[in-house]
């Protein structure tokens, strides 16, 4: 078995109806890009080059026509299918089930994380993460996420899915690394009371002293884009990002030709084919 990326983009998105009950919420555009892109970028950014793509039934199809095999990034793609959304740990054993990793980053398609010191060490995390690692950033509604305590020397005291009673103020973004044991501690993992598999459930099979906490930090950007609000926080970040520096923001065809993944031909041949579009033209530049 080999390394790999998991990329979920199932779900119904209820709280962006109603606009998901006819686009699935990770393909509507943040600015001048789908959001897919975005989460795409983050596992491209890790060096990973073997990934699993996991979506609802009915839009196989759109995913694997935006994206394809994955030739267009010079990676692979592979795709799974949740049938029924149980919860993201349900999600990644169907992409495990598709395609086995020894090692997995698992990232949620409405994740949006910018901030180049993060990045440069986002590899070299995943190859150190023995058991399992997850990621946190600060947030102000706490009540809202799930949440890491840990101690002054960062180890891991608790994690509790959307406390009532203030414990931390750290917040577990959709970013985790799981070794091969994932499958096993899913098994043992029960549904909640809302009638899913809860992802903080299955990190605390592994035991909490076995559990890598990395967090994000001030100087990076972290966007949850679950709800109207955020999807408008975020696109203006972008927009304003990309019309005062002139440089895109978490562009996978860029970040493919910086890895030399694609090389200039390949990059010019898909600008050629979506010509026209300020997308197309704001990648020119790597051509020059």
């Amino acid at each position: 078995m080999q390394d790999g990326g998991i990329l979920l983009c199932g779900g119904y998105g209820t709280r962006l109806l109603p606009t998901t009950k006819y686009l699935n919420k990770h393909l509507i555009p943040l600015y001048d890009k789908p959001m897919v892109y975005y989460s795409l970028s983050i596992l491209l950014l890790s060096g990973q080059k073997n990934i699993t793509i996991v979506c609802n039934k009915e839009e196989l199809d759109v995913f694997q026509n935006l994206l394809g095999s994955g030739d267009e990034f010079g990676v692979t793609f592979n795709y799974a299918v949740q049938d029924s959304p149980l919860g993201i740990p349900q999600a990644i054993d169907l992409a495990l089930q598709a395609t086995p990793y020894d090692k997995s980053l698992t990232v949620l398609g409405d994740n949006f994380i910018f901030g180049e010191k993060f990045f440069t060490k986002l590899e070299t995390i995943f190859n150190k993460t023995k058991s399992v690692s997850i990621f946190s950033q600060y947030v102000k509604n706490p009540e809202g996420f799930g949440i890491v305590e840990v101690d002054e020397k960062n180890n891991v005291l608790s994690l509790v899915e959307k406390p009532k009673n203030f414990i931390s103020n750290k917040a577990v973004i959709g970013l985790y690394i799981f070794n091969k044991n994932f499958v096993n501690n899913f098994s043992d993992t029960s549904k909640s009371d809302r009638g899913e598999y809860e992802i903080l459930d299955v990190v605390k099979n592994y035991g909490l002293k076995n559990v890598n906490h990395q967090h994000i930090g001030r100087g990076t950007a972290w966007f949850d884009m679950g709800t109207v609000s955020a999807f408008y926080k975020c696109s203006s970040f972008v927009k304003t990002l990309q019309d005062e520096q002139g440089l895109l923001v978490c562009s996978p065809h860029e970040i493919a030709f910086r890895n030399g993944w694609i090389d200039s031909n390949q990059l010019s041949d898909y600008l050629d084919s979506i010509k026209g579009s300020e997308y197309s033209d704001n990648l020119q530049f790597l051509l020059s």
